[in-house]
């Protein structure tokens, strides 16, 4: 089992560093998952955005495309995991977007209930919400977020991607307030504001123990299917 799952505390790197060895997971055989922080605040746009949209002029954050799509994301306050999959551990084909969510939102979901972040699916509460066409991550709620279930504030903003038999997910978990004003970036910024204290190596290790229990149980299925 332990040579189909890792997952590594990988530091503290740039946004360019971070993005591709991200993107590099997904050749990789298994599940493997880097766990991971920036080292300034910077700006990630899902792989649809432009910085001309995204961002307001005169932005002076850096930004870096990331190879997942969905809404910019501020980094920088932030824990950020980077995870691939085989698509046949899934069960699902390229697409299946849903249900390749789905596998790997719920590790996530219980790493972070392991560590004190109390999470679950934004659909599971009343909370789901949209502000319009907006361009950062955390000022929208859809029905697959992962949010506090009491509060409804979204605790992980979540990307996909998807090639012909593998998936990549990247999410970012803000642990404290912004590191520049998110007025500065966006033109309708998110109101985020968390003060929590988890360390990458406590992440990594619960992530790693919910990814293997929840691979059991898909090998499970699958011989009982």
């Amino acid at each position: 089992m332990s040579n189909r799952i890792k997952v590594v505390d990988d530091g503290v790197h740039d946004g360019i560093v971070n993005m591709r060895r991200d993107t590099y997971l997904l050749d990789l055989d298994g599940v493997r998952a880097r766990i991971y922080q920036w080292d300034r605040d910077w700006v990630s746009l899902g792989m649809f955005q432009t910085p001309e949209t995204a961002l307001i002029e005169g932005c002076s954050t850096p930004w870096v495309m990331r190879p997942t799509g969905g809404k910019a994301v501020l980094h920088g306050h932030d824990l950020t995991l980077g995870m691939s999959a085989p698509l046949a551990l899934i069960g699902t084909d390229a697409r299946g977007v849903k249900t390749a969510y789905r596998w790997l939102a719920e590790p996530i979901i219980t790493a972070l209930n392991a560590v004190g972040i109390p999470a679950t699916l934004a659909e599971r509460t009343p909370f789901v919400r949209g502000a319009g066409k907006v361009a950062d991550c955390f000022a929208h709620v859809a029905a697959n977020d992962i949010v506090h279930p009491a509060t409804g504030q979204k605790v992980c903003g979540c990307a996909l991607r998807l090639t012909h038999d593998a998936v990549l997910v990247q999410a970012s978990i803000p642990l404290g307030r912004p590191l520049v004003d998110p007025a500065n970036v966006f033109d309708i910024p998110a109101l985020v504001s968390m003060d929590r204290t988890v360390d990458r190596a406590e992440f990594a290790a619960a992530l790693q123990e919910c990814l293997a229990d929840w691979v059991t149980r898909a090998d499970q299925r699958t011989i009982l299917a």
